[in-house]
């Protein structure tokens, strides 16, 4: 048992499995609602495990709890996953992987960092110098065997057609996925962290050459998560949700989605289409209050972002 500081190390981890070990039994237990391969995904972006901060046991060097400190090029950052194993928790765990999250952005001189957090974990957060800037809603949708849905995809304008997710250019998914959240998340959008898996899907709205919007669906314990969800228009978002719903209609199980809340139309568009809010609230807190530009109420989240990646995962 770890009784205090003297029997822990905190350090990154060592390996994908190390990581995967750990990380999806909590998953279970705590019913995130995530999936096994979501652990590859996460690790690549956290800089093939240099940014999970782990505390191990010194006696065996197992480890017990973890924070990731996802940070992006262009100087932001995201807190994913803070979680101990529950035998280890209540006893300072949580305090030294806090601070070694603290130290790993000290380093990197990363200012701009935000989080997702339940409701319960506001005033830890709020102690630490976040603050509450957004909400994120948590949605949810038998699925369509279940709760059968007349389709009628909007009509396109003109010049405007639908494309897979994966015929896009990586760089082109991470440009609209940065103007969206400005999280510089381009190792994300790439083969090694998120296409390789067999499991992820989506598509894009192309106009006149350029890329205006798209969705991806991954799978999930429970179903599929939908998110991001990035649209100029109601219609495109529309579209893009019918689409990724369709593709699904035969397999008989739910589907998620955290919604943006600061989109006064995000939740609306999931409303018409079925969709439940699941009780939940995850709230987004920033650093000092430093919000990135692109999710303050005048940027361009708030007016097309409609799904978000993943709470707790920026």
């Amino acid at each position: 048992m770890v009784n205090s500081a003297d029997d822990v190390i905190i350090r990154p981890a060592k390996s994908l499995q190390e990581v995967s070990d750990l990380w999806w039994p909590l998953m279970v237990e705590l019913g995130w609602n995530r999936d096994p391969d979501d652990a590859i995904t996460h690790y690549r972006v956290g800089g093939d495990g240099a940014k999970w901060i782990l505390a191990a046991r010194k006696d065996n060097d197992k480890p017990e709890g973890c924070v990731v400190a996802f940070t992006y090029p262009n100087g932001t950052g995201w807190i994913g996953f803070f979680c101990v194993n529950a035998p280890f928790r209540q006893n300072g765990l949580g305090r030294l992987l806090w601070r070694g999250l603290e130290d790993e952005y000290l380093s990197t001189n990363t200012l701009t960092i935000g989080l997702d957090g339940v409701e319960q974990q506001v005033p830890t957060y709020t102690r630490r110098g976040y603050q509450v800037c957004a909400r994120i809603p948590l949605m949810m949708r038998p699925s369509l065997l279940e709760r059968p849905m007349a389709t009628k995809i909007p009509e396109l304008s003109n010049g405007e057609k639908v494309v897979d997710i994966r015929d896009v250019e990586p760089r082109a998914l991470a440009a609209v996925d940065l103007a969206h959240t400005g999280l510089d998340r381009t190792v994300l959008w790439t083969e090694e962290a998120l296409f390789s898996r067999q499991d992820a899907y989506g598509y894009a709205i192309v106009s006149g050459g350029d890329l205006t919007g798209f969705v991806l669906v991954r799978r999930c314990e429970q179903g599929h998560r939908v998110g991001p969800l990035y649209a100029e228009t109601y219609a495109q978002g529309q579209t893009l949700l019918e689409l990724a719903m369709n593709r699904v209609r035969d397999v008989k199980a739910s589907l998620v989605a955290e919604i943006f809340g600061t989109n006064a139309n995000a939740k609306k568009l999931f409303e018409e289409l079925g969709w439940d809010w699941a009780g939940i609230d995850y709230t987004r807190m920033w650093l000092g209050g430093r919000v990135t530009k692109e999710q303050q109420a005048d940027g361009k989240g708030a007016r097309g972002m409609f799904a978000t990646f993943d709470a707790c995962a920026g």
